[in-house]
């Protein structure tokens, strides 16, 4: 049976539209798993136009989800937006609202990319406000999701926000996880940079140091991370050149 017109339902039977929309999928996968990315989405844009037009909100969130990962890695970023956005709503008509903050929280990172701060921020909140209904307020998401706020506060100059947000993730990561484990040290390393975007150098250099503690005993985890707030803890440590 030949492809329909991308995008466009066509016009068969229901079981046959139905089996259409699994081959299709199916194919966008196997595409996926070869590298193919472009003609993942074309698979999958087949897909997810038969299973809105059926109404199939669960298959269709999935989807919508599949295409804008590979969008995502193709730079397509406004199409990843829309289909993040997409597979946030299907989420939500499907009943499966544990699905939506992650959702929320990637097309959020993806505008904060693209300089659209605000809109970020009214994204992770909107997120976070997900998160504690379907999750509470002592969840991996909710504090992956604050941390990402406190970011995004910090760039756009609101530095207590992104504190007090910072300040919320270590409190749940410390709740879940202890209080040395390297997500809290990763907490503790995001509070040192906001207060040192604020101009606090005593409570960013505690920050840094307390961090660093805890990262280096797991020298394989957030190297990068690591790496970045040592050099921060150097340069407040620098002795000043007199002029």
């Amino acid at each position: 049976m030949a492809p329909s017109s991308t995008g466009r339902v066509p016009d068969l039977p229901l079981a046959e539209r139905d089996e259409l929309a699994v081959v299709r999928e199916t194919c966008g996968d196997e595409a996926s798993r070869r590298g193919d990315q472009t003609e993942a989405i074309s698979c999958w844009e087949e897909s997810l136009a038969i299973l809105q037009g059926r109404g199939l909100s669960r298959a269709a969130a999935r989807v919508a989800t599949k295409m804008a990962g590979a969008e995502e890695v193709l730079g397509r970023v406004d199409e990843a937006c829309a289909h993040y956005a997409q597979a946030a709503d299907a989420h939500l008509l499907a009943g499966e609202v544990h699905m939506v903050p992650m959702c929320l929280n990637n097309l959020a990172m993806l505008r904060k990319a693209g300089g659209e701060l605000e809109e970020s921020a009214e994204i992770l909140r909107r997120a976070l406000a997900q998160c504690a209904r379907c999750h509470g307020d002592r969840h991996k998401e909710t504090a992956l999701i604050s941390s990402n706020l406190g970011a995004v506060l910090a760039e756009c100059g609101d530095m207590l926000g992104a504190v007090q947000a910072h300040m919320e993730a270590l409190r749940i990561r410390e709740g879940l996880y202890g209080p040395s484990h390297p997500e809290v040290g990763l907490s503790l390393g995001h509070l040192a940079v906001a207060h040192q975007l604020a101009a606090d150098e005593d409570k960013a250099r505690r920050h840094y140091e307390a961090a660093l503690a805890i990262l280096g005993e797991f020298p394989g985890v957030h190297t990068a991370e690591r790496e970045v707030l040592q050099a921060n803890l150097d340069e407040l440590n620098a002795p000043e050149e007199e002029v």
